[in-house]
């Protein structure tokens, strides 16, 4: 029994002192690679994002030649937009060298969010507004209140409902069309339309889709084949 005890305790032993240089080169590689990529994402999307490998341990990424990557930010910056939470996923990033960390992306899905806030901002700035009458626009003023719900965004005066601004988005290209009706009194006013260009997006990225929720206009973006150098 003895005996027994003793091998488990030096087998414990073994395996303890074996993890550790397993664990530091793990943290190591976390360290090292987190950087170079929370650095790529930062130069195309600014903000500071987190960066995480999923489940898997990065070292065994690494000798697979293979990377999957989640990133997140709450102040992300997408050309066209005010800044927007942003989550994102690299799947299977084929490394060409662990160098530096250079390879290709096979595929990246994100999704970014605006709050009340970034949507009035988004719809002053692309003419939304001071497209609608004359007469509706001097009601909401700069500062409407804006609601979010599924499948419209309405925007208000700062006080009352005298005047009522329906804007629903959908995405075309890689563009946001905002169709607003207004109605003054429950009567129609008059409608505009505008569009928020997304313009040339990192990592290969497209607007699939633009969709308003309960809260916040979400925007959908998928992408192939881009090059990952760092």
């Amino acid at each position: 029994m003895f005996l027994i005890l003793w091998l488990v305790r030096r087998l414990a032993i073994l395996a303890l002192l074996l993890a550790i240089p397993i664990v530091v080169g793990e943290l190591v590689a976390r360290k090292l690679v987190g950087d170079t990529v929370r650095s790529q994402v930062m130069a195309r999307f600014g903000g500071s994002p987190s960066v995480g490998f999923g489940s898997t341990p990065l070292l065994l990424q690494l000798v697979e030649g293979h990377l999957n990557v989640n990133m997140s930010d709450t102040q992300a910056a997408i050309s066209g937009l005010p800044p927007v939470s942003l989550t994102a996923s690299f799947n299977d990033i084929r490394l060409t060298s662990l160098l530096g960390v250079h390879g290709v992306i096979g595929s990246v899905t994100a999704q970014a969010s605006l709050g009340p806030t970034g949507v009035r901002d988004l719809l002053a700035t692309s003419g939304c507004i001071t497209a609608l009458p004359a007469m509706v626009a001097a009601d909401l003023t700069d500062h409407p209140r804006v609601r979010i719900a599924r499948g419209r965004v309405t925007l208000l005066p700062p006080h009352g409902r005298a005047v009522v601004v329906r804007v629903v988005p959908t995405a075309v290209a890689n563009k946001v069309d905002f169709n607003a009706a207004s109605r003054v009194g429950g009567v129609p006013a008059g409608s505009a339309a505008c569009v928020a260009s997304l313009g040339s997006l990192p990592f290969a990225l497209a607007l699939d889709s633009a969709t308003a929720e309960h809260g916040s206009l979400d925007l959908a973006l998928a992408g192939r084949g881009a090059r990952f150098t760092g």
